[in-house]
This record gives structure tokens, C-alpha cells and sequence, in this order.
């Protein structure tokens, strides 16, 4: 029971489970407005509220090096296979700029996401367990849909053309 107390910001449970609301929310969403700074700042007022309201032996047991060690290795190669797939994603939007005639559309575009990769490949090593949650949720899933409604679509088409040949007679 005593170790129930030390879960306890401004001496009660629901404060803290509060503030752990709100400060898993605001990383979703830096994460889905791709500004890690929300949920820098958001640590930062979290780390204050507890310092002074909390019981900060608490949050010090969990970081120890083995901890900090195994969240940074796993956030270090969940950025590397986001880059990747990024990198996926990047290819697609390239295929179809033009290279040719005095402005090398793909070069723009490309130095323009490398700019951007700073940002989001700290985002996505530090924030990696939020940044996961909201891959699986967003794209990955959108991913599927999209294959399956790949192979159904001719199917659907002809339903579509159906109806509209109905009109037609």
C-alpha cells in the first residue's frame, strides 16, 4: 500500500493520473503536428509539477543506466526503420517531379524533407513509444485498408457502373 502513495501528485492518485493524461496526450499530439517541442515543454512542466508537488524518489528509481540505456537503444532503431519508410514514402512523391528543364524539382523536394529529418528523427527516438502507437494507428492501418481495398475495387467499380448504367435506360 505504501508504494500506492508514492504514485501521488498533489496528495492524491487522481491528480496524478491527471496530469499523466494530459502529458500522454500532449505528446500525441506532437507527434500528429510533427513539433517535438510540445512535448519537450510538456516534460518540462510535468518534470517542475512533480519536483515540487511529488515524490521525485520515485521517478528516480525507474532511471536507472539499464532503463535509459534500453529506451534509448530501442527509440535509436525505431528512428532508423521510421527514417526508412520515410524514405519510402519520399521516393513515391518523387517518381513523378521532373529533373529537367532548369529546375530539379526532386532535388528541391528532397532537401526540403532532409531539412524536416532533423527534427523528426529526434521526435521519433525520444517520443518512439507515442510515435509507434500513432504509426500502427495512422498509416500502417491506412496501409491495409488501402491494399485491400486494392484488390476490391474492380469489383466495386463494376457495382458503380451498374448503377450508373440504370439511369442510362
Amino acid at each position: 500500500m505504501e508504494a500506492l502513495f508514492t504514485l501521488t501528485l498533489f496528495g492524491s492518485v487522481i491528480w496524478f493520473w491527471i496530469s499523466i493524461i494530459l502529458f500522454i496526450g500532449f505528446c500525441f499530439i506532437s507527434e500528429k503536428t510533427e513539433n517535438g517541442v510540445i512535448a519537450f515543454v510538456c516534460l518540462i512542466i510535468f518534470a517542475i509539477l512533480y519536483h515540487f508537488l511529488g515524490d521525485v524518489k520515485a521517478i528516480l528509481a525507474f532511471l536507472t543506466l539499464i532503463n535509459i540505456s534500453i529506451y534509448l537503444v530501442s527509440g535509436l532503431i525505431y528512428s532508423a526503420i521510421k527514417t526508412f519508410f520515410a524514405g519510402r514514402e519520399l521516393g513515391k512523391d518523387l517518381k513523378g517531379l521532373p529533373t529537367t528543364g532548369g529546375y530539379d524539382s526532386q532535388a528541391y523536394v528532397k532537401s526540403q524533407f532532409i531539412e524536416k529529418l532533423k527534427g523528426n528523427v529526434f521526435r521519433w527516438w525520444f517520443m518512439w513509444p507515442i510515435s509507434l502507437i500513432n504509426w500502427l494507428l495512422t498509416d500502417l492501418i491506412g496501409d491495409i485498408w488501402s491494399y485491400v481495398y486494392d484488390k476490391i475495387k474492380n469489383f466495386y467499380n463494376y457495382i458503380l457502373e451498374l448503377g450508373i448504367n440504370s439511369i442510362k435506360n
